[in-house]
C-alpha cells in the first residue's frame, strides 16, 4: 500500500482534482478483449480517497474487474462520497494536451435519474492555453 500512496503523492492530488486514468483500453472498445481491462486495486482506490480525491473516470468499462461481484474499488470510492465515470473515450488526447503544458478543465454532466445508484453522463474536457508562468 505505501507504493501506491507514493505513486499518487507524487501526482499532487488535491481535494476537488477529478483523477482520469487513461489506460488507453478505450481503443478495445467492441472487442472481446474489452472486457479484460485494467482496474483498480482495494489499496489503490483507499489511496486516491485518502489523497481527497472523490471523483474518477477511467477509460474502461469498470475500476474494478469484469466479473467481481463484490466490487472493491467502487464500495471504496463510493463509501466515501466518491463518483465515478466509467467508459471514458479520448482520455488519450487530454493526457496529450495536459503533457504539452496545456490547461485542462473537465466536466461530467450526469443525467438525472431518480431512484438509480448510476447515470450516463457527457463528459466534456476543455483544453486552454499553454500554461504560463511569470
Amino acid at each position: 500500500m505505501i507504493a501506491y500512496r507514493e505513486r499518487f503523492s507524487l501526482l499532487r492530488l488535491q481535494p476537488g482534482a477529478i483523477l482520469l486514468l487513461a489506460t488507453g483500453w478505450s481503443a478495445s472498445w467492441g472487442t472481446d478483449a474489452y472486457a479484460d481491462h485494467p482496474w483498480l486495486t482495494p489499496e489503490s482506490a483507499q489511496a486516491i480517497v485518502n489523497a481527497s480525491v472523490r471523483t474518477v473516470g477511467v477509460d474502461a468499462l469498470s475500476v474494478d474487474p469484469s466479473g467481481d461481484p463484490d466490487l472493491p474499488a467502487h464500495r471504496v470510492l463510493c463509501g466515501a462520497g466518491g463518483v465515478i465515470a466509467e467508459n471514458l473515450t479520448g482520455l488519450d488526447r487530454v493526457l496529450a494536451a495536459q503533457l504539452a503544458g496545456r490547461q485542462v478543465e473537465v466536466y461530467l454532466f450526469p443525467l438525472h435519474l431518480p431512484g438509480s445508484d448510476g447515470a450516463p453522463v457527457r463528459a466534456v474536457a476543455r483544453v486552454g492555453d499553454p500554461v504560463r508562468y511569470p
